[in-house]
């Protein structure tokens, strides 16, 4: 199933973009979830609450615009993929500075779109989200990995720290990380299993994470952690 946000404040337009995008999965046997908004304000209220495969955004709309949209897409989720579908030329600069993956005008709308759609679906159907299942005695939870900041350890428990709060077990750190089984956790110090994926900046011996946290890397792990980190980055 992948999962769609159209936010455009032209109602028309709005109703267009959802008919090609519905016209184009349905045609390719693509099972798709598309949900439609007409404000940014209202798009944002629900952001923390939904993630979404991909944001199809106006560029120009009242309130906060299309870019300034993305800005906050990418303070919450690490690897989304932005489409601006927009008249107005002149925000082109600003959509590729938010790694906005195509900038489509609205003459162009039905070829460019299927183009992009091409283009995009052999990396939308390999997304598979991975979830870590956690068991207790009289509930269990189940939080998908891009979810988790970090895991760290207190006491005889460690505490997964998600975008939904918190969630304590009673397991060690290596448990979970061989459970993980994902490279983009990584061991920080002895008592921080981090994911890279979340990590905004290094500083020194601090991680800034993305829900605004610090976390301090351990000196003996200092160069690994470095190195996963600018790897991760391409750099």
């Amino acid at each position: 199933m992948i999962k769609i946000a159209i936010l455009d404040d032209e109602e028309e337009a709005l109703e267009k973009e959802e008919q090609i995008t519905r016209q184009y999965f349905h045609s390719k046997k693509v099972e798709c979830e598309i949900t439609l908004y007409q404000s940014s304000e209202w798009f944002l209220l629900g952001l923390k609450e939904e993630k979404f495969d991909l944001y199809i955004l106006d560029a120009e709309m009242p309130g906060k615009n299309g870019i300034e949209v993305a800005r906050e897409i990418r303070k919450l989720y690490p690897e989304p993929i932005i489409i601006y579908i927009t008249n107005h030329l002149n925000y082109a600069v600003e959509a590729y500075e938010v790694n906005t993956y195509r900038y489509i005008p609205k003459d162009q709308l039905k070829d460019r779109l299927y183009l992009t759609y091409d283009a995009l679906l052999p990396a939308l159907m390999a997304r598979e989200e991975k979830y870590y299942i956690i068991k207790k005695r009289s509930e269990i939870e189940k939080i998908a990995y891009s979810d988790i900041f970090y895991v760290k350890k207190e006491g005889k428990n460690v505490v997964f720290v998600h975008r939904n709060g918190e969630t304590s077990i009673r397991e060690s750190l290596s448990t979970i990380e061989k459970e993980l089984n994902s490279k983009d956790f990584i061991i920080v110090d002895r008592g921080y299993l981090a994911n890279i994926k979340h990590v905004m900046k290094m500083k020194n011996r601090d991680l800034y994470i993305r829900n605004g946290e610090i976390i301090a890397v351990g000196r003996e792990r200092f160069k690994y952690v470095r190195k996963a980190i600018l790897n991760y980055w391409g750099i």
